[in-house]
């Protein structure tokens, strides 16, 4: 390896800071005006001297989190400063701790497991919540898209019946604990005020609140002597390699995580997903008519793996709202991607939003264009990362996304009132506010 070249900056810090209050809300545009201006890989330097690599190359991003993916840890700010808020799991978790959990956990994402789900629980679960959105009014669909995502995630990984006031109580707390996340990671000259002014500790007793209803869910399970072929089961009884046990922080870790990231990323995807349907209500017709070429043929979960139009819809949802809209990684030593220096301890910033909409692999990225997917995607399409950490649910959200479409084709059309979504791009992607009509059709 070629001795190390000094680090040389093509953004200053102090951009930044400067724009720091409209980053927090969306930095996209600016990461899109500045990768225009300076090239496929951003390099600056934090306030505290760390050095950043923000990219949307495809050969620094492919060797970060697939080719070389042993070098590159998930970095302090997700393992430490957002694993302070969700605590110790797949998402935080790194090396042999995760490898353990992820290993532990991986059968209750095995195919057969998802079948049974996707014959029983999730399609009845999917039909409630979309009923309960009100007819031909303007319509928020934001809420319900969150509300069905997290009652899935609870009933079909976990089966728990959660109280619809202690479901709302968790979401408040998710939306506060991320936003509160976001600001300090975006805006830090403010943390300092933040520790005065009593913020971090009033988050900090609401995360301890979001934990006290895992413990009480836990308990419940353990004191019912009941046994479920859920997640919480298999963490309850599995037993690592050596023959112990998860502890029971770690279980709730995880299921603060998983309940957070299974919910989140899906209910924002269904948002954009039901814009786009509204917008171009061709797709749902295309979609109609390929359900009803295989209806009576197959059984829910067979239907679904059989719908290569609907899962192209899917796709391109993913592809151009992609709810993981950025992946963070930390340089464990020293490291050469192409002609880029990588110093040990260096943050890497992975936009799979820009990857998305690279016009270099992508015709008119801007459009809305399920066809695109009617043939195998380029590389740089990772909604679910890249690598051994990609993410353990990804079928699953395909699956649930594909089955809320399935039954938004045979059952409603959509009339749009937004007409262009404002994004936030926090933890996840997501639009700040979406309005649309919901019309049940005449069956």
């Amino acid at each position: 390896m070629n001795p190390a070249p000094p680090f040389k900056s093509t953004l200053h810090w102090s951009q930044l800071l400067r724009n720091s209050k409209r980053l927090v809300k969306n930095p996209i545009p600016f990461h899109h005006k500045w990768f225009h201006k300076f090239g496929e890989t951003l390099k600056f330097r934090f306030f505290n001297g760390t050095k950043v690599f923000l990219t949307r190359d495809p050969e620094f991003a492919l060797h970060v989190l697939r080719k070389n993916h042993k070098n590159y840890f998930k970095s302090d700010v997700t393992s430490e400063g957002l694993g302070q808020y969700i605590g110790k799991g797949l998402l935080t978790l790194n090396g042999d701790a995760w490898k353990k959990d992820r290993r532990l956990l991986q059968p209750g994402f095995y195919k057969e497991r998802i079948r049974k789900l996707f014959d029983g629980v999730i399609p009845q679960t999917i039909t409630k919540v979309l009923g309960q959105i009100p007819q031909n009014t303007p319509t928020d669909i934001k809420p319900y898209m969150n509300q069905l995502a997290f009652e899935v995630v609870t009933h079909a990984l976990f089966e728990m019946k959660i109280e619809q006031h202690r479901l709302e109580e968790i979401r408040q707390i998710i939306d506060s604990v991320q936003e509160h996340f976001v600001k300090k990671i975006r805006q830090p000259q403010w943390n300092f005020w933040r520790y005065l002014t009593g913020v971090n500790s009033s988050i900090d007793k609401k995360v301890r609140r979001i934990r006290s209803i895992m413990d009480a869910l836990v308990e419940e399970r353990i004191a019912s002597e009941t046994s479920h072929e859920d997640l919480l089961d298999l963490m309850l009884n599995a037993t690592y390699e050596d023959g112990s046990k998860m502890e029971r922080g770690r279980i709730i870790d995880e299921l603060i995580i998983l309940i957070v990231a299974g919910h989140e990323t899906t209910a924002n995807a269904l948002c954009f997903l039901c814009y786009e349907l509204g917008q171009n209500p061709e797709y749902l017709e295309k979609v109609k008519a390929e359900i009803q070429s295989l209806e009576g043929s197959t059984t829910p979960y067979e239907q679904l793996g059989q719908l290569p139009y609907a899962q192209a819809v899917v796709n391109e949802t993913l592809r151009r709202y992609p709810p993981a809209w950025i992946v963070d990684r930390k340089a464990l030593a020293e490291d050469q991607i192409g002609a880029e220096w990588i110093p040990k301890d260096a943050f890497i910033a992975v936009s799979i939003y820009e990857l998305h909409h690279h016009p270099d692999y992508w015709d008119n990225p801007m459009t809305f264009l399920p066809e695109r997917f009617l043939k195998p995607p380029p590389a740089v399409y990772i909604p679910f990362g890249a690598g051994p950490r990609m993410c353990i649910g990804n079928h699953f959200a395909l699956f649930e996304m594909t089955e809320v479409l399935r039954q938004l084709a045979l059952h409603y059309t959509l009339t749009p009132i937004t007409k262009t979504p404002n994004s936030l791009a926090l933890i996840t992607l997501q639009p700040e506010r979406l309005v649309l009509c919901l019309n049940q059709k005449d069956d």
